[in-house]
């Protein structure tokens, strides 16, 4: 397990994660923000996208890890 520490919706979130886990179900198993979506798994659709330091990425495809110490928005 790996902790991090990242600012999501203006609030300070502290969690230990696998460093497997994608930014997706970080945001929705760990922290129950169930508005970003899980939609089609290849990074096709655009229903995981969420803003990390005010740029726009597709949660499916970064893992928890490289978001530790970030700013996201959902």
């Amino acid at each position: 397990m790996v902790p991090i520490s990242m600012t999501v919706n203006g609030r300070v979130r502290k969690a230990h994660v696998e460093p497997r886990t994608l930014l997706v179900h970080f945001l929705r198993e760990n922290l129950n923000l169930t508005g970003t979506h899980v939609g089609c798994d290849t990074s096709q659709c655009g229903a995981c996208t969420v803003l990390i330091d005010g740029r726009s990425v597709k949660s499916c495809t970064v893992f928890a890890v490289q978001a530790d110490g970030a700013k996201g928005t959902t």
